[in-house]
């Protein structure tokens, strides 16, 4: 009698079936929750998508959209997410879907895909099965992904993108072909995110060029350009039309990441502490990813290697360019976040030892899940501010927002005051005004990333509070 199919099927298969199901329910659980509170730039993809429908147009310029004034100017910023979200949008209304909740709902389709994609391209470079559940684990857990999961904002939609494009080097097709769906997913980041060009990079760590004839290595080029120029022209072709208003915004963004934009820039730019700035975001919040993803190239050889220098570059590129800007934003490095989660995922599996992959594993994983966890707290818990003030007898302190703490003004009249703390130079200078004056600090709210460099964990998922007892009138 011949013996039942399931019992044929390998029991690491099975182990392996559990474990990437029991991580897609860490997955969600983990991004099943969006932020209570509404971001100003939430409101952008929704009042364009408004636009759109009014003037039954695809023409997403900023200019027609009832947004505040400081946004509403001529420019195509974040293109075709702009044209996505109105899709989503309007199919979210055929589901009787709130458009920000669509929106945020949609990011964990992004996000899930991106897994996929992310994690079959590690198997496609011949890494392992280990790898890609290691490269799966560590998209689940990584801090930024969870952030960027509860806004509705096109981070998503770029870690989608930039999982596309890897993935799409590892089809098996011809050469021509593979090089111009590659070029067509990067156009399509480009229509979002001018940096997203950045990705290039690893192109000449990827494409064989040594010893080929000129004429190929031409043909190559040409399929590469020619996917991003069509995916342009389809997916953006407004920017083509107006492009004056597509330049416009490219000089506005340039202007504001050479300018000041507290809290998110140094009074006073140094590239040393630009540096330490952003590489302390990413060694707090991911630990040992950034130093694994470093000594994965020289752990490997062959074609695997080339894969991991070429996902280092990824990252490193970007650094070096964010590093010269004024203006640090972690978000804007969503679409190399993923070249730099897989490349430790390519050493760890190269690893000899189960024990030690085992190990290296846990080193990695552990410190993104705790922070993962932290936001996750923030955001299930958004009264929590409110429950500390109340059982302080906190409530009625009087305010001090960033504006005011970038002024410089100090409350003449009070009783108490709050602070908002975002862990940066213009607040630490601040706390020390309201010390001289002879403010008495009486309280302090611990949000769980006040010991964290200043970003948009502060300002859009929670913040340390002090409060001060103001000093008696003269």
């Amino acid at each position: 009698m011949k013996a039942p199919e399931w019992r044929n099927i390998d029991r690491q298969d099975i182990v392996l079936a559990a474990y990437w199901a029991c991580l897609v329910i860490v997955f969600f659980a983990l991004r099943a929750k969006s932020l209570e509170a509404i971001l100003d730039d939430e409101w952008i993809p929704i009042k364009i998508s408004e636009a759109m429908r009014a003037r039954r147009s695809l023409d997403p310029n900023w200019r027609f959209a009832d947004v505040p004034h400081y946004f509403r100017y001529d420019q195509y910023n974040f293109y075709l997410y702009n044209v996505v979200a109105h899709v989503v949008i309007t199919v979210g209304g055929w589901l009787h879907l709130a458009p920000l909740i669509a929106l945020r709902w949609a990011n964990l389709a992004f996000q899930l895909a991106a897994l996929a994609f992310a994690a079959d391209a590690v198997r496609r470079i011949g890494a392992g099965r280990f790898a890609a559940a290691v490269a799966g684990a560590l998209i689940t857990f990584a801090p930024g992904m969870v952030q960027d999961a509860s806004t509705a904002r096109p981070e998503s939609f770029l870690y989608l993108l930039s999982a596309l494009f890897l993935w799409m080097l590892t089809l098996p097709i011809a050469e021509r072909w593979r090089m111009a769906l590659t070029g067509a997913v990067l156009g399509a980041g480009v229509t979002i995110k001018l940096t997203f060009a950045s990705l290039a990079i690893v192109l000449p760590f990827l494409v064989p060029i040594r010893g080929r004839p000129v004429r190929e290595l031409a043909a190559t080029a040409a399929s590469l350009a020619a996917g991003v120029v069509i995916a342009i022209a389809v997916l953006a072709p407004y920017a083509l039309i107006h492009f004056d208003v597509y330049l416009n915004g490219i000089a506005a963004l340039a202007a504001q990441y050479t300018g000041v934009h507290p809290p998110h820039a140094l009074p006073v730019y140094d590239a040393v502490s630009q540096v330490a700035w952003i590489g302390g975001y990413f060694v707090q919040l991911y630990g040992f990813v950034v130093p694994m993803a470093l000594v994965t190239p020289f752990l490997l050889q062959g074609a695997a290697r080339r894969w991991a220098l070429a996902l280092v570059a990824a990252f490193l590129v970007l650094f070096v360019y964010f590093a010269s800007k004024t203006v640090f934003f972690e978000r804007n490095f969503a679409h190399v976040l993923i070249p730099l989660l897989l490349a430790p995922a390519l050493g760890i599996g190269a690893l000899k030892h189960r024990s030690w992959r085992i190990a290296a594993t846990l080193l990695t994983v552990l410190p993104m899940a705790y922070w993962s966890l932290q936001i996750v707290r923030a955001i299930w818990a958004p009264k929590r501010l409110a429950q500390f003030e109340s059982a302080h007898a906190l409530g009625a302190a009087q305010r001090v927002h960033f504006p005011q703490i970038y002024s410089g003004d100090v409350p003449a009249q009070c009783d108490t005051v709050a602070l908002h703390d975002f862990n940066d130079p213009w607040t630490r200078s601040y706390l020390e005004k309201l010390r001289q004056r002879g403010f008495q600090e009486i309280a302090h709210y611990y949000s769980g990333f006040g010991s964290l460099v200043t970003s948009t964990l502060h300002t859009s998922v929670a913040f340390d509070v002090r409060y001060f007892r103001c000093p008696p009138a003269p």
